[in-house]
């Protein structure tokens, strides 16, 4: 049925009850009652909603039609409003893989996306200069610890950074997942405004915040499917950027054996979809493009990829310097290129704002903004009791991790939804192995857990010695 509550409509299912709700009332789910923020006592109203024209839209794409601005901006609101059925979106989502958009059905499916959901506004912030700056991965790569680093580099800078990010959706943990292990991520759009006024910068989960919800339930689809297609990455991106209201935005590039770009060429492909696709949101976009030999940083899952933050910004005697290394070379590119210093002196600024212990002070003004209530040391994040080392049958230099094996060990040990579990890996691309030694080590809170973590292990594919 259409449910109402004030400007919100959504397409709800019906389960009929004569015990847990009163005659006249209804009762909703708690996801739907948090989304949309609607009160105990509301007034609501319930109505038998019109067939969806996104339906046949869907069909005709299916038949390999291409689709008008209209029918794409239907399609978008009815999965936002969740008209439309999770086996209709499927449906919709296996689009992309056969026959494919055009660039025109990807500028009209951006913009309905956006625009599905609400939008939001930070350019009225004193002192910033209407510019709003943001980061965004593609994913794909274990190890979320680059944005919550960067983003506190960045505002420790006087840039205003509202960033948002996802829950997991082909990683072990997706950058609110690890998160939410040290602060509260689900704000609605008051407290994001009220945090970004007070700490020039937010990190909070997309989900809590109605922007482009027809993406949160493409990516529901996603998620139970483990898949996802580079269009799809390229409009879900644009479209959440145009919500949050970002002028500016850096994306992160990567590819590698087991990550979601596998060839050079599809990454210098993509970065040119992505900076004309911005550009046609009056939107400036830079690329960082890199290599992914492995994954970001030493630890997989959200409580061990919370701990490598930490380390970083606490500069720590034993943080990934590779990790580090990559943060400091994406602050550095949107410094120079924003103009805040000359060319080739963005990566000193970025170093000292570390080293000062600028950007940790930062991470917990804003962590603390959000609703924080200690400043958690990296040393109090412990993993899971049960563990289990795998060691090296052979010697040799790393070469390669496959990122893909590593997802699916983690995946295993219960990430992202059992925070304690994980992965922690001694020996990283370029480091030399001798027989015996220790690779890394998995953890999770049970026996069950870790013997499906065991048998995902396997090491020849694993690692490249």
């Amino acid at each position: 049925v259409l449910l109402g509550y004030r400007d919100v409509e959504l397409y709800v299912k019906v389960i009929i009850t004569d015990k847990e709700v009163q005659i006249g009332e209804v009762g909703l789910y708690e996801d739907i009652v948090e989304d949309y923020h609607i009160p105990e006592g509301s007034i609501l109203l319930v109505d038998i909603p019109s067939v969806s024209k996104a339906i046949e839209a869907i069909k005709r794409k299916m038949s390999g039609h291409i689709l008008t601005e209209e029918e794409l901006v239907s399609i978008m609101k009815d999965i936002g409003t969740r008209k439309l059925k999770e086996t209709e979106v499927a449906f919709f989502v296996a689009t992309f893989f056969s026959p494919g958009f055009t660039d025109e059905e990807i500028y009209y499916m951006t913009k309905g996306m956006a625009q599905s959901g609400e939008i939001l506004d930070f350019k009225y912030i004193k002192g910033n200069k209407k510019l709003v700056v943001d980061k965004h991965s593609i994913g794909g790569i274990p190890g979320k610890g680059v944005s919550p680093v960067l983003v506190s580099i960045l505002a420790s800078n006087g840039y205003v950074v509202p960033n948002t990010s996802t829950r997991a959706i082909t990683s072990p943990a997706g950058t609110t997942d690890i998160l939410e292990c040290v602060m509260p991520v689900a704000l609605n759009q008051k407290d994001v405004y009220r945090v970004v006024e007070k700490a020039g910068a937010c990190m909070v989960w997309g989900g809590s915040l109605y922007l482009a919800p027809a993406d949160d339930e493409i990516i529901n689809v996603e998620r139970s499917l483990r898949i996802q297609e580079f269009q799809k990455v390229l409009v879900s991106i644009v479209a959440k950027k145009i919500a949050t209201g970002a002028t500016f935005v850096l994306i992160d590039l990567s590819y590698g054996k087991g990550s979601k770009i596998e060839k050079p060429d599809d990454l210098d492909f993509l970065s040119r979809e992505f900076e004309k696709l911005f550009q046609k949101f009056s939107i400036d976009c830079v690329t960082y493009k890199r290599m992914a030999n492995g994954p970001d940083g030493n630890g997989i899952g959200p409580i061990l990829e919370m701990k490598e933050c930490l380390k970083i910004l606490e500069r720590d005697e034993k943080r990934s310097e590779d990790l580090e290394d990559v943060i400091v070379d994406m602050a550095a590119q949107i410094f120079e290129h924003l103009g805040k210093v000359k060319k080739g002196e963005g990566k000193k600024l970025a170093q000292d704002t570390l080293d000062s212990g600028k950007a940790l002070k930062k991470f917990w003004e804003i962590a603390k903004a959000q609703g924080a209530t200690k400043e958690v040391k990296s040393k109090e994040l412990t993993p899971g009791e049960i563990q289990h080392t795998v060691k090296a049958n052979r010697g040799g230099t790393v070469k390669n991790i496959c990122n893909r094996e590593l997802v699916s060990i983690a995946r295993a040990l219960g990430t992202p939804k059992i925070k304690e579990a994980g992965i922690y890996i001694e020996k990283m691309p370029g480091d030399k192995v001798s027989k015996g030694d220790t690779l890394f080590t998995l953890y999770t809170t049970s026996k069950d857990r870790m013997e499906e973590g065991i048998k995902a292990v396997k090491i020849d594919q694993l690692y490249d010695l």
